[in-house]
């Protein structure tokens, strides 16, 4: 009896121990939790910082009267904009803790304003020459100029007001080694007529909800496109690797098949759609690659606010879907709907988020790098390019051709100032 108490007693006086020392050092138990964080903390203020200096613009393009290849032409300027890219090496890594350099990229913009479609680029300002160059290459009648940036007249800035807004991000379903639908799936042969080609543009239904909103309704749409090689983004490793799984050429697919089976080469293996697929994955990690963001915003004055209208840049992303290869969908991270507890405080964050990002042309979840998919000069030519239909843009060029005072609310060429 006399060993259990003595047995009891050294416990309890371990445990009175360990009390004494949390409640005398547990302060410093915090700091600790939180030192995985600096490296991040610290990459993220550097990064705004260095952020701050940069001189951005924005330009915008009007497209010329007669597009008549829309696609392929698109798909050669964003080949153009990747060849900005350069290699920075160790250079990069010094430069990116110590700096706070960020890889250089694109903004690539659709808005639609007072019934007014808009298209821009925001682009660092030394780089004009070079994406004006690319674009005229391809598009000479095209007219680009330099303008305020349509944010800063912005009715809504915030989630207050008589606005309200709905925004997301776009994910993909599977990894993003599997393509969208591309430009190439648009086309139909006539039989008829020696195999020509007719053209189907998948932004004209976008542009065509554009151009129903009322004046005090705004759609923006923000593809920010980062160039990228396999260093950056592993998206070559991950390729082949996916393909050689699909072509049964892993070790585990090897254990799984009968002796006649493995004297077979892996392009007898496949069906008609396996094939497919793994073409169109060596299609996609064949060209040039972009790290993308995308990003929908609607606003509208609460008195006019319809839900049906955020549906239209829905659709026209899920017109980029295919049942074998990739579809395309909101994300809901970044989506301004909440479900279950403290719904307005936490939509009321989603919102000033979403608008902030947006702004800032930033990653979804910046400085966290999640949200950023890949997607090669075929595909983002094909959800952004200028359109066959060029009627969606007569306001736009009628008003650009008169001479004199802009209205206020309008935005200005700087060289006229």
């Amino acid at each position: 009896m006399e060993f259990n108490n003595i047995a009891i007693s050294v416990d309890q006086l371990w445990l009175n121990m360990i009390q004494d020392v949390f409640l005398a050092w547990w302060y410093i138990i915090p700091p600790l939790l939180l030192v995985p964080l600096v490296p991040q903390a610290w990459l993220w203020w550097r990064q705004e910082m260095w952020e701050a200096k940069q001189q951005y613009i924005v330009l915008e393009i009007t497209p010329p009267p007669v597009v008549e290849k829309p696609f392929k032409s698109m798909e050669q300027v964003m080949a153009n904009f990747w060849g900005i890219y350069s290699s920075l090496g160790l250079v990069k890594i010094i430069s990116k803790w110590a700096k706070g350099r960020k890889m250089y990229y694109l903004s690539l913009e659709i808005a639609c304003i007072k019934n007014e479609i808009r298209m821009y680029i925001r682009i660092l300002k030394n780089h004009r020459d070079t994406v004006e160059a690319s674009i005229y290459s391809q598009f000479p009648d095209a007219e680009i100029k330099e303008v305020y940036d349509y944010i800063e007249n912005a009715p809504i800035q915030s989630p207050y007001g008589n606005w309200d807004l709905y925004g997301f991000d776009e994910m993909l379903i599977k990894p993003d080694v599997y393509p969208i639908k591309t430009y190439a799936n648009f086309f139909e042969e006539k039989a008829d007529q020696n195999r020509e080609e007719k053209r189907i543009d998948p932004i004209n239904a976008l542009f065509e909800g554009l151009s129903k909103l009322k004046a005090n309704e705004q759609i923006w749409l923000q593809f920010r496109i980062e160039p990228a090689t396999n260093n950056d983004n592993n998206y070559l490793d991950r390729g082949k690797k996916l393909i050689d799984r699909l072509t049964y050429r892993t070790a585990k697919n090897k254990n799984k098949q009968t002796e006649a089976e493995s004297f077979l080469p892996p392009e007898m293996k496949l069906t008609a759609k396996e094939k497919e697929t793994v073409n169109a994955i060596e299609n996609k990690i064949s060209k040039q690659i972009f790290q993308t963001a995308i990003r929908c915003i609607y606003f509208a004055e609460k008195s006019v606010y319809e839900r049906g209208r955020r549906t239209l840049a829905e659709q026209f992303f899920s017109g980029f879907s295919t049942q074998d290869l990739n579809s395309m969908k909101k994300w809901k991270k970044t989506k301004t709907r909440i479900y279950n507890f403290f719904t307005n405080r936490r939509l009321f964050v989603r919102k000033r988020n979403i608008i902030r990002r947006y702004i800032m042309r930033e990653i979804p979840l910046y400085p966290r790098a999640q949200g950023v998919k890949i997607f090669n000069t075929e595909e983002l030519a094909t959800m952004f390019h200028f359109p066959i239909n060029s009627s969606y843009f007569m306001n736009t060029m009628s008003s650009a051709s008169k001479k004199g005072t802009a209205p206020a609310d309008l935005p200005f060429d700087n060289n006229n100032l």
